[in-house]
């Protein structure tokens, strides 16, 4: 009886039982190192803390000072906003971070003046406008979007409390 070999077969390399068992073993070592999570926060939970205490603030003025709440109720839903969608993309990425996440909002005062809190609310988006585009230019591609819009809403609304 004749034995036929596929003509692909014969362009195959052979492997030794050595060289097989080498060859899984870095396979399997690259694959758990390419699983391990990274420790220490996400990069985006600082944009994420930001937005969040914006809104806190933006909310508690708006809450002090009436007159001045068309003016800072739109920047504390824009940030709230910000701080959720940052939030989602974190739990996705990072379940871990969960705890963080969840931790209740820090206590925000009431500043003396209705000036000052736009004044001060007008700082903080700046400072947040520009971390996030620093940021949306390091950031892997898929998260370069929504750090992008971070920082063109916070510029925006930067440009809004200072008229």
């Amino acid at each position: 009886m004749r034995t036929v070999r596929h003509p692909v077969a014969a362009l195959a390399p052979t492997l030794s039982r050595r060289s097989f068992t080498f060859l899984t073993a870095g396979v399997v070592v690259s694959g758990a190192a390419g699983c391990a999570r990274d420790e220490g926060p996400d990069e985006l939970e600082a944009p994420w803390a930001a937005a969040r205490a914006d809104a806190a603030a933006a909310a508690a003025a708006a809450t002090a000072f009436p007159d001045a709440a068309a003016r800072l109720t739109p920047v504390a839903e824009a940030r709230r906003a910000h701080a959720d969608a940052l939030a989602t993309e974190i739990r996705r990425a990072r379940p871990d971070r969960s705890e963080v996440l969840d931790a209740p909002a820090p206590a925000v005062g009431t500043p003396p003046s209705a000036a000052e809190a736009v004044t001060a609310l007008r700082t903080s988006v700046g400072a947040a406008r520009e971390a996030a585009s620093t940021l949306a230019v390091s950031t892997a591609r898929y998260r370069a979007g929504l750090v992008a819009s971070v920082a063109a809403s916070c510029a925006g609304w930067a440009e809004v409390l200072a008229s």
